[in-house]
């Protein structure tokens, strides 16, 4: 089994995309019916992880974009003295294909996810990587450094953040 990850191509064929199962209704929906809408019209970014010896079985993606937080809603991270709107990327939407659940394969994309929001900080303004986190992942996101912004709203998602310094 050969794991490889890459842009997503909204014009690719990738096996099993519509049968992507990662135990969570709106995540499956999105990937479904709305990823390559949703690439194709720039709305974000994806990148797949894809099984290449499986006719690039559909395993995993992320999706990504630029954003801007409002600085109240990181006051509770003291960092300081910060204009009102904060310049960071989005990680809209991660999900892994419940086939191969127990393989870090989450932890991969999220590796990804990082590097990527590292280097677009030195191209344009990115204070860090903001996310909603699902009630079940919010210790995944703390484990990688990233802290609530209001405290675990479970059973909603929890707003959490990490900043480029601690990425």
């Amino acid at each position: 089994m050969s794991i490889e990850f890459s842009l997503f191509d909204p014009a690719k064929a990738y096996g099993g995309r519509k049968q992507f199962d990662c135990a969570h209704t709106v995540i499956n929906k999105f990937v479904h019916d709305s990823l390559v809408s949703q690439v194709k019209r720039q709305l974000s970014v994806a990148y797949v992880l894809t099984e290449s010896d499986q006719n690039d079985r559909f395993v995993g993606f992320f999706t990504m974009a630029h954003h801007a937080i409002d600085a109240s809603s990181l006051s509770k991270l003291q960092l300081g003295s910060l204009p009102r709107m904060v310049p960071c990327a989005r990680l809209i939407m991660l999900g892994v294909d419940q086939n191969f659940k127990h393989q870090k394969l989450g932890s991969r994309l999220m590796k990804q996810a990082l590097a990527i929001t590292k280097e677009s900080s030195s191209r344009m303004g990115c204070y860090g990587l903001y996310l909603d986190a699902d009630p079940g992942a919010v210790g995944f996101y703390q484990k990688l450094g990233f802290a609530l912004l209001e405290g675990d709203k479970n059973p909603e998602p929890s707003p959490m953040f990490i900043t480029m310094r601690s990425i």
